[in-house]
């Protein structure tokens, strides 16, 4: 009798093992069904996303020639759905308002820029020639970009004096940490002095900044190229004949 109870113990104990595997293997089966189910469910999505988010950069490029064109307060809704052949009703499924779109617009006219500023220094190795590149390569954008530079010549407020004003801060930010990177990989390398890291970007970005408002802003000068080189290499090489 006990090994005839041995064995039913033995017999139960696989048939419950066997269950287990059964139903590990069930449950994985369900789990991939369900994902291969999902998946074309998630590429749908992705690619609506992506079309929307292609569209409305679309709609944020052909608002900032508008708003380049004619300023903020002179373009209209209807001038934009125009140029972007929609109608007006349409644009508010991107944007809330006439505000709402202009400065979504020029967040996108401003990002454009400092990405291609920044490719400037993506294969250069020299910090100094990064620093030189990123500067001018800024410039020479806006020498090309008649809409941003409009914009940025109709309204001055884009480079606010009080950093709480400014609408575009995380753009901004951005820029100075690029600028950072670029002066401390050069302090690490001693292509520069050892100097504070966080005045000297404020310092550096506030110069450029004041040199795109004295340039295009408020032009009162002849060659903005001219200018920017020689600011360079004031800021580079001093003011202080180090021969004597």
């Amino acid at each position: 009798m006990p090994a005839e109870g041995g064995i039913q113990e033995k017999s139960g104990c696989r048939i419950k093992s066997g269950m287990t595997e059964l139903l590990s293997l069930l449950a994985g089966v369900i789990k991939h069904n369900t994902a291969t189910r999902r998946r074309p469910m998630e590429k749908h999505t992705e690619r609506v996303s992506r079309k929307r988010q292609i569209k409305k950069e679309q709609i944020y490029k052909a608002a900032l020639s508008v708003f380049g064109k004619y300023g903020y307060r002179k373009a209209t809704l209807e001038d934009i759905a125009s140029e972007f052949h929609m109608t007006q009703s349409g644009l508010y499924r991107y944007v809330q308002n006439k505000r709402d779109l202009y400065e979504k617009a020029v967040a996108c006219g401003l990002i454009e820029w400092q990405r291609t500023s920044a490719s400037s220094i993506e294969n250069e190795s020299d910090p100094l020639l990064q620093l030189q590149n990123y500067a001018l390569t800024g410039a020479n954008y806006l020498n090309e970009n008649d809409d941003l530079r409009n914009v940025l010549m109709n309204d001055p407020s884009v480079f606010p004096l009080n950093t709480k004003e400014d609408h575009f801060a995380p753009i901004n930010r951005e820029s100075m940490s690029i600028l950072r990177d670029i002066l401390k990989r050069g302090i690490e390398e001693k292509r520069f002095r050892n100097i504070d890291l966080d005045y000297a970007t404020s310092f550096l970005y506030s110069v450029y900044v004041m040199f795109i408002i004295k340039s295009y802003v408020k032009p009162d000068i002849g060659s903005s190229e001219d200018m920017l080189s020689n600011s360079l290499d004031i800021l580079l090489h001093g003011i202080v004949n180090k021969e004597k």
